[in-house]
C-alpha cells in the first residue's frame, strides 16, 4: 500500500496505491491534517489504483467527511471505473464503498 499526496494550492490530491487499511491511517492522518493546516478547499481521495478498502479504510474516509464538511472543504472520492463521488456526509463513505462489488468482500 502507498499513499501519494500532492498539494495543489488549495486542493490536495491523496492516491492511495494497494489495500487501504487502518495499516495506512497514520500517514494518510498526517497528510490530511497537513491539507488542513494548508487551508486546502477540496481535498480528492483517489482510489483508482486500491486493490481494496476494508473497514480501517472506511472508517478513516468517513473520518474525512466529517473532517471536510466542518471545515466547509469539498470531498472527491474518485474510484475504478469513472465513479466519483462529491461526499458531504461521513454516512455516505461506507454506502460508496460497499456499493463497489470488488470491494464488498475487503473486511
Amino acid at each position: 500500500m502507498t499513499l501519494r499526496s500532492v498539494l495543489l494550492g488549495d486542493e490536495v490530491i491523496l492516491s492511495v496505491d494497494g489495500i487501504f487499511d487502518g495499516g495506512l491511517a497514520p500517514t494518510y492522518h498526517q497528510a490530511i491534517e497537513d491539507a488542513f493546516a494548508a487551508d486546502v478547499r477540496r481535498v480528492v481521495v483517489d482510489l483508482v489504483q486500491a486493490t481494496a478498502v476494508d473497514g480501517g479504510g472506511i472508517a478513516v474516509l468517513a473520518a474525512t467527511a466529517a473532517g471536510c464538511a466542518a471545515r466547509e472543504t469539498q470531498l472527491i472520492i474518485a474510484m475504478p471505473r469513472g465513479v466519483e463521488a462529491v461526499i458531504t456526509d461521513p454516512a455516505q463513505v461506507r454506502l460508496l464503498l460497499r456499493s463497489f462489488e470488488p470491494w464488498q468482500d475487503a473486511g
